[in-house]
């Protein structure tokens, strides 16, 4: 008996159908950030726990090495005048080359612009800067990485125009532009086809994109130099090189809508962020540059009152807006939506006595793991799910006769519900050889209903065969506590793999979440054909599951 593992329907957000890519959807991914950021050093140590524990496809580090005086430099500190020597940093290639990544593909050393603003016009900082930004974009080749900008600034506000400094506005622009091209140019040199995820671009300045006159709003903003910035890194830009949008202003963001709304705002020819792209930059802009969001995680542990909460909607739990909104951001984005934490940590503290000294994010919010998992690597999801639930010895089977062994009186199945389209009513129901037989189907199915609660998890599985003209399926459908049909949008299909051959007896597998408002999970054994062909399931089979305990 061949495996075939639960398919997903891919969803293509609007952003990609705008962006004028005509080759296939990239992968998404997953990238993890925040104040547990770890070293080169930590992750050789540590990457295989790593990745047991967060199931992401890549994180953001810090490139930390050590200069011979003893200092430490680091690419979270970029913006000092001490320059750095290539050979400093041998060691944080060898650690990264020396971890064998199954998960972790997609890593970013993270540069932050920031602590020591310098002024736009001093060539020999900026020089420096370059040379620096050139050995981040060796290491992140050398170690098949890239590289991920953090604009924001912590301390004075660096691409705030200064008025003080005798320049206009105009001129301030056309050195950061300068500036921007110098440092694009020294990373290209090294690694033309690199990823350069900024966690915000012109996303950050909507406000003057939509401005009939967007400079006189940005010469008074925190960021109005920054698009200027970002036109100095499109012009030196290789063909190859990609830029992602990364709006951390996803944080804030509620529901589909604006989600996609900033989608459309980040890459339609007439939205505000490539408003404020240079006409001559406007066609690379758009070909190389990705809408990402960002994901802010304490908003969904974070006490009621906090300054960043986000709470249910009504007949929700914070968890269910949580993974509503990530799956919003990420059937949004284009490839990569990374999620940043602060109080809570996915691996432990270098020097953590145990367990006890430090918090996971599994503990503030439970289930995230097996979530992420779903979302990053819905396959892999379904094949873990299956062994924890097969291996557990006190499983209970909720379906009634899913060994289809009683038939009724009228020769049905014993206990199960019938449906077929009122159309082309040309099935019959039966069973044949131990199995639940759908004879000549148009459109049909057996169905039997479990009383479950919301937020539960459910493992769904069956042997289906069908004929050559015929297709079969599992769906997983809900009801409200008063028998309506509700959550559509959730429904879930569990199908043979497309390339699994007529009359192969194959499993088909798969993981349900009960939406909020459903009390009653509908399991759906369908088939649909010429109305000539046949199909048949057995050993349907619906688990309870908890959530992996790590």
């Amino acid at each position: 008996m061949r495996i075939a593992t639960f398919v997903l329907t891919a969803l293509i957000a609007a952003s990609s159908a705008l962006s004028g890519f005509a080759q296939e959807a990239p992968k998404k991914k997953l990238i993890e950030l925040g104040w547990d950021i770890p070293t080169t050093e930590y992750i050789r140590k540590h990457w295989q726990e790593m990745e047991k524990n967060a199931p992401f496809d890549g994180i953001m580090y810090d490139l930390v090495a050590t200069a011979p005086d003893g200092k430490r430099v680091a690419s979270q500190e970029l913006f000092t005048r001490e320059p750095w020597k290539r050979e400093w940093f041998k060691t944080c290639v060898d650690d990264l080359n020396a971890c064998q990544f199954k998960r972790y593909r997609n890593n970013f050393i993270r540069m932050n612009f920031h602590p020591a603003p310098f002024d736009w016009a001093d060539d020999g900082a900026w020089s420096n800067l370059c040379e620096k930004a050139a050995i981040c974009a060796w290491v992140a080749r050398e170690t098949n990485g890239d590289l991920s900008f953090d604009f924001e600034s912590y301390g004075a506000a660096m691409f705030r125009h200064d008025p003080s400094t005798g320049r206009s506005f105009e001129e301030s622009a056309a050195l950061a532009r300068k500036r921007g091209a110098e440092m694009c140019a020294a990373i290209v040199k090294e690694y033309p086809d690199v990823v350069i995820l900024c966690l915000w671009m012109n996303s950050i300045n909507f406000g003057a994109g939509r401005s009939p006159n967007p400079d006189a709003v940005l010469a008074g903003a925190s960021y109005g130099l920054l698009p200027s910035f970002i036109n100095g890194l499109l012009d030196a830009a290789a063909p190859e090189t990609v830029f992602v949008d990364g709006c951390e202003n996803g944080y804030y963001m509620n529901g589909d809508a604006e989600y996609d709304r900033a989608a459309l705002n980040m890459i339609l020819a007439t939205g505000p962020a490539v408003r404020l792209v240079a006409p001559e930059n406007r066609k690379k802009y758009r070909a190389q540059t990705q809408v990402g969001f960002g994901y802010y995680l304490d908003m969904y542990s974070n006490p009621e009152g906090s300054n960043y909460y986000r709470g249910p909607e009504p007949g929700e739990t914070r968890f269910d807006r949580f993974a509503a909104n990530l799956r919003a951001a990420w059937n949004a984005a284009d490839e990569y939506v990374w999620i940043y934490g602060e109080q809570k940590r996915w691996w432990a503290p270098e020097n953590a006595a145990s367990d006890d000294d430090w918090t996971s994010w599994e503990e503030a919010l439970p289930g995230i793991t097996d979530f992420l998992f779903e979302l990053t690597d819905p396959e892999g999801a379904n094949l873990a799910a299956k062994e924890r639930t097969l291996n557990n010895p006190n499983r209970e089977n909720l379906i009634k006769n899913g060994d289809f062994a009683k038939i009724a009186e009228n020769g049905q199945p014993d206990g199960w519900g019938t449906w077929q389209i009122e159309t082309h009513p040309t099935g019959k129901f039966t069973s044949k050889d131990g199995a639940a037989l759908l004879k000549g189907m148009t459109n049909g199915c057996y169905i039997q209903s479990i009383s479950v609660n919301p937020g539960e998890r459910y493992f769904v599985m069956a042997k289906t065969a069908f004929e050559k003209n015929s297709r079969s399926q599992i769906r997983v459908r809900w009801q409200d506590a008063n028998g309506r049909w509700v959550a559509e949008a959730d429904d879930v299909m569990i199908v043979p793999d497309v390339n699994s051959a007529p009359d192969e007896d194959v499993e088909i597998f798969g993981v349900a979440v009960v939406p909020p408002s459903a009390y009653r999970l509908v399991v759906l054994l369908s088939a649909s054909g010429d109305g000539k062909s046949d199909a048949t399931f057995d050993d349907a089979q619906v688990y309870r599951v908890a959530p992996v305990k790590q």
